[in-house]
């Protein structure tokens, strides 16, 4: 009786081991640097960025693609009928209309963190202010979470913490 459940145990043992190492072996990690030098180089200066309704740029002039990216949601949240914003995949809540929600005229943010989650979504902290509440999304630590689009990126989603 004991001989086989100890005969057992070995065989499940060793299919274990068996399936660990071939785990780790067929899977090899992603590291997002390899995939894309920009995310893991890019580094920002202590740069507070300033942003108002009526005096929108229309172009971008930051140098980074997610950086752009976060500059556009900015512009799609102080104007949601800017160029683009309307045929944009960015969070629908942007373009909600309504008084109460008090939609911010002016906007400023500074890049504070990269973090790449995984090789198609990288998280962008930001230190934000702004005159409205916009669901609370304007104001102390913003995060916009991106993914690739094409050959730049695309604001997913954004929310807040506290710090």
């Amino acid at each position: 009786m004991y001989k086989k459940i100890l005969i057992s145990f070995v065989l499940m043992m060793l299919i274990l081991v068996c399936l660990y190492k071939w785990k780790t072996y067929v899977s090899k990690p992603i590291i997002v640097s390899d995939l894309n030098p920009k995310i893991a180089a890019k580094t920002f200066e202590d740069k507070v960025y300033l942003y108002k309704a009526g005096k929108l740029p229309s172009s971008c002039k930051l140098n980074s693609p997610m950086a752009c990216a976060v500059e556009f949601a900015v512009k799609c949240t102080l104007n949601p009928d800017f160029n683009g914003c309307r045929d944009s995949k960015l969070p629908k809540f942007i373009f909600m209309t309504d008084e109460a929600l008090q939609r911010p005229t002016e906007m400023s943010f500074q890049i504070v963190k990269i973090k790449p989650i995984s090789a198609d979504l990288v998280e962008i902290h930001t230190d934000s202010t702004c005159d409205g509440n916009w669901f609370g999304l304007c104001q102390g630590r913003i995060i916009y979470v991106l993914t690739p689009l094409g050959e730049g990126w695309r604001v997913k989603d954004i929310y807040a913490i506290e710090i």
